[in-house]
């Protein structure tokens, strides 16, 4: 009886949470050759927590925790200790169980893999490590986040800070981006540089710079307007289409005149901007070649044609005094005149006193005009 209640004190004094023992060697659970420290043969409970509130700081009693909250939380890691209660080795499992997310943060100036904080998107979870360090150290190991933490990595354009995947890299690979319809805009102040890190001379205000080193063809601009030997011009809001430079004025390629004809001396009195029922048609900004003849039989006057704001396309000075009528001269006559629009422009005509002609383009052959794009 006595052997028995000395084996029953023994067995209280064991199981009793009061009192430590030490043992050298290994400990087994269910086990008669525990292989390492603590080798247990069975299953292993840690205390798992409920958390709903979005701030919540992370106890020395803690292990697993669970968030269900309704918005964006913040957990807090306890502050490491130097010396006693050091806690080395500690882990903290922290599982996001909403569609918001958890930002865990190191007590500064500790960080967590170098990094003030960490975030837990939605649905995944993380698990940290007290390395046992203080200070600026990194006091907290990030052991993995969600089920693929180990196989993150970041490359073409990405950079990887810890968890945070941001732009930033360099495209090590074929990149399309597709807008789907969506404008692309790079605004700031500083340039986008194609074939070059150093800006080059004389490019201090560009906002794009392609440096092609020696090689032909570093800029293509295709819009259907392009053609063999065109150059790139600008409308006036700077919108800019291919165009030639040149175009042949002997090619056959003159246009006439539109409308009739009519007198617009016959007035009886001298004037400006008189109706001559003349119009021409200029389909594109540049400069124009016009060529015109007429025979203006009269006593001394000035006569001429003109296009308001543009200049004159045909003009006679009276060179004689003889009361007797005259054919004016030269009949024919050339003008070179630059349009800055395309558009319809009217011609009109100027006499310069009271005198009416006694004829009016009685020459040979009839009266013409034409003219020829010939330059942008």
């Amino acid at each position: 009886m006595v052997k028995i209640s000395t084996k029953l004190i023994f067995a209280i004094i064991a199981l009793s949470p009061a009192i430590a023992f030490a043992q050298a060697g290994n400990i087994g659970v269910n086990t008669a050759n525990p292989g390492s420290t603590m080798d247990i043969n069975g299953s292993l409970a840690a205390n798992y927590k409920a958390v709903n509130t979005a701030s919540y700081n992370l106890a020395p009693s803690d292990f697993h925790v669970s968030y269900s909250g309704g918005s964006d939380a913040v957990f807090s890691l306890p502050s490491s200790i130097s010396g006693v209660g050091n806690f080395k080795g500690r882990i903290y499992r922290i599982k996001n169980n909403t569609n918001f997310t958890i930002t865990v943060n190191s007590a500064a100036p500790e960080t967590i893999n170098g990094n003030a904080s960490i975030s837990i998107p939605a649905n995944q979870s993380a698990e940290l490590v007290s390395t046992g360090l203080t200070g600026t150290n990194s006091t907290w190991e990030m052991l993995s986040t969600g089920a693929s933490a180990s196989s993150i990595t970041a490359s073409n354009g990405l950079t990887l800070s810890g968890t945070d995947v941001k732009l930033g890299g360099t495209l090590s690979q074929a990149t399309n981006i597709a807008t789907a319809g969506n404008n692309l805009s790079i605004n700031g102040t500083g340039k986008v540089l194609v074939g070059t890190n150093t800006v080059p001379a004389g490019a201090a205000n560009a906002k794009i710079v392609i440096d092609n080193g020696t090689a032909n063809g570093a800029l293509q601009i295709k819009d259907g307007t392009q053609q063999l030997g065109y150059v790139l011009t600008s409308d006036a809001n700077g919108l800019a289409t291919w165009s030639s430079t040149v175009t042949t004025a002997f090619a056959n390629n003159w246009t006439s005149y539109t409308g009739t004809l009519v007198n617009p001396f016959t007035g009886n009195s001298g004037g400006d901007n008189l109706t001559t029922g003349i119009s021409v048609n200029i389909p594109a900004k540049g400069w124009y070649f016009f060529r015109s003849g007429i025979t203006i039989t009269s006593t001394c006057n000035d006569y001429w044609f003109y296009i308001s704001g543009i200049g004159e396309v045909w003009k006679a000075y009276c060179g004689s005094a003889s009361p007797d009528p005259i054919n004016f001269v030269p009949r024919d006559q050339t003008r070179v005149l630059y349009f800055a629009a395309p558009g319809i422009y009217t011609i009109v005509a100027h006499k310069t006193n009271l005198v009416v002609p006694s004829g009016f383009n009685g020459g040979n052959p009839s009266f013409y005009l034409d003219f020829v794009k010939f330059q942008n």
